[in-house]
Order: structure tokens, then C-alpha cells, then sequence
């Protein structure tokens, strides 16, 4: 499903990275200004014991300087939940008070056949590689 222009960046002014975070970590409150949106924490993705997890609420970015982690509040939602993007989407727009926008028929059709496309090119892919075991395909693998 297509989002329209600017739904994503509206549910982004609308969401606190902070907040979304502040679910799942701890604040380290020597290093954590929360006047600025200057957040530390021990990272979520990876074990350890400094704080080495940095959110920037006002660019609404995370990023942690141990494992390279890094994104927004829908990346964010989509790794822990361990959801798609859409359902991380949704589960921001519900927290945000945000209705999601109908799917538009044109595009439902547009996106089923791009995924019928998809399937029947996995399927051909699968037919050529083994057709490059036989021996009668020798020539074209050296």
C-alpha cells in the first residue's frame, strides 16, 4: 500500500522518538539532556552496559555508536515489534491519534500484480539456475 505525500512526515512531527524508545530502554541521566531531546541508554539491539544508544528528538533519529544501529520511530518500531513497515506504521498512527488512509483501488491493483510479477520472476530465476547444473549448460559456466 502507497501512503500519500507527507502522511509519513506528518506521523513523524506527531511522534515523540523519545517516547517510542523510552518503552524499551532505560535513560542514562548523567548523559541524557531531555531539555534539548538529547537522550543516551545502553542500546536495545545489543547487549552491553554504557550508554552508547543516541536519540536526537528533534531530528527524530536514532543512531547507537556500538552496533551502527540506526533510523526513526517507524525503524525503530519495526525492529523490536519485529513487524513490517506498514504494521509499524500502523501501530505509530494509533498511538498518534492518526487515522491510516484508505487503500486506493488503482494501487491495490497496481501492487497485487506487481507481487504476481514478483513470484513468476522468483519461479524463473529457480528454472535457470537449475538448468545451469544440467550438463547440456557446461559451455555456458565456464
Amino acid at each position: 500500500m502507497a501512503l500519500p505525500p507527507g502522511f509519513l512526515d506528518d506521523l513523524r512531527t506527531r511522534t515523540s522518538l523519545s517516547q517510542v524508545v523510552g518503552r524499551k530502554v532505560t535513560w542514562d541521566a548523567r548523559k541524557s539532556n531531555q531539555g534539548k531531546g538529547d537522550m543516551w541508554a545502553p542500546c536495545p539491539f545489543h547487549q552491553e552496559k554504557s550508554a552508547s544508544f543516541h536519540v536526537d528528538d528533534r531530528k527524530g533519529f536514532y543512531y547507537c555508536f556500538g552496533c551502527h544501529a540506526k533510523g526513526d520511530a517507524v525503524t525503530f518500531v519495526k525492529e523490536t515489534e519485529n513487524v513490517s513497515f506498514m504494521e509499524a506504521v500502523e501501530i505509530l498512527a494509533r498511538e498518534a491519534g492518526m487515522p491510516m488512509p484508505e487503500r486506493d483501488p488503482v494501487e491495490a491493483q497496481r501492487s497485487d500484480r506487481r507481487t504476481e510479477l514478483s513470484k513468476v520472476m522468483e519461479e524463473a530465476f529457480k528454472w535457470f539456475r537449475l538448468q545451469l547444473k544440467t550438463s547440456a549448460a557446461a559451455d555456458a559456466r565456464t
